[in-house]
């Protein structure tokens, strides 16, 4: 599997795509869906996925959709997140996903040829998720390079992300974490040198 690092949208989101022979899924398209597209190619979108339900992670949820017309995921407590104006009020811009958003319902998904484990972390948001894929995980904004996504905004708890942080122990020391924002970083490197673990 190859991923691909596109950074969007002016909180520098990164929005990965994930490529397995002629298949394509998306993870947080915050902004900017023509380069998306571009970067895409002639590739099948298989899915979008969603970490959660912040505006930059989601921004370009809607002109992909009308793209690829591909299922949509996320979890259903950032319902509030995905589907209204909250934020508004603390960053002056948001992002309503208009189309449709399948619920998680388990912790496993085949989409395609791709396999994918969710981990409920809430913390920076009640509907914040992780994602490992092969030997990768996609930490969305519960895990940084040795740092977390802040818990201030609406429905967010640091004691919740704390607790929500110990999954990241029963991992591989050496399986690469790539974040929502900033740079990619492994495992063993934040259960040693990341504060809040």
């Amino acid at each position: 599997m190859e991923v691909k690092t596109i950074v969007v949208g002016n909180y520098q989101t990164n929005c990965y795509l994930l490529f397995n022979d002629d298949e394509c899924l998306i993870i947080d398209p915050g902004a900017s869906p023509r380069s998306i597209i571009r970067q895409i190619g002639d590739r099948k979108v298989v899915a979008i996925l969603l970490t959660h339900g912040h505006f930059d992670h989601t921004g370009a949820v809607d002109e992909l959709y009308k793209e690829y017309g591909c299922p949509i995921y996320g979890c259903k407590n950032d319902e509030p997140l995905f589907k209204s104006d909250i934020l508004r009020g603390f960053y002056g811009e948001s992002s309503v996903v208009n189309s449709p958003i399948r619920w998680f319902e388990s912790d496993y998904l085949k989409i395609g040829s791709f396999e994918i484990n969710i981990y409920f972390t809430p913390g920076h948001s009640s509907g914040s998720v992780m994602f490992k894929i092969d030997d990768k995980l996609f930490s969305g904004d519960t895990l940084f390079y040795e740092s977390v996504g802040r818990t201030d905004l609406y429905s967010g708890s640091l004691s919740q992300l704390k607790q929500s942080l110990r999954v990241v122990y029963q991992l591989p020391g050496d399986m690469i974490v790539y974040p929502g924002h900033e740079s990619i970083t492994t495992v063993e490197h934040e259960i040693k040198y990341n504060p809040y673990l």
